[in-house]
């Protein structure tokens, strides 16, 4: 019976303190400069060559779904931090163990990031 007791005080106190405190406004203003404008050497009729993007080596993080998992799950998961946090703790992390434990058995996948 006791432990249904701390159970239970467990999971209130973790609800009061996910929705209790402050709420985001939804989006913030920065003070930003204007854009400069284009420089005259556009003008002279010289060619513009763009130079390719240098090819993306892929690092050990990229190879282990363990640690690669949780960084995607932070990168999409919006501009707050808590939620950020949550998101790569509680579902990045999980979804990387499984996915490595899947790597291990099965192989690589064929393309990798």
């Amino acid at each position: 019976m006791c432990r249904h007791r701390w159970l239970a005080i467990v999971v209130l106190y973790t609800l009061a303190s996910t929705f209790a405190g402050c709420r985001s406004s939804g989006s913030h203003r920065s003070a930003s400069a204007p854009e400069p404008g284009l420089s005259g050497a556009l003008d002279s009729g010289a060619p513009i060559v763009s130079e390719p993007a240098p090819a993306k080596s892929v690092t050990y993080v990229d190879r282990h779904p363990m640690f690669s998992k949780p960084r995607d799950y932070w990168e999409s998961a919006g501009d707050n931090k808590l939620k950020k946090a949550a998101a790569a703790t509680f579902v990045g992390v999980p979804v990387g163990f499984y996915n490595e434990m899947k790597q291990i058995v099965v192989g690589v996948p064929p393309e990798t990031k």
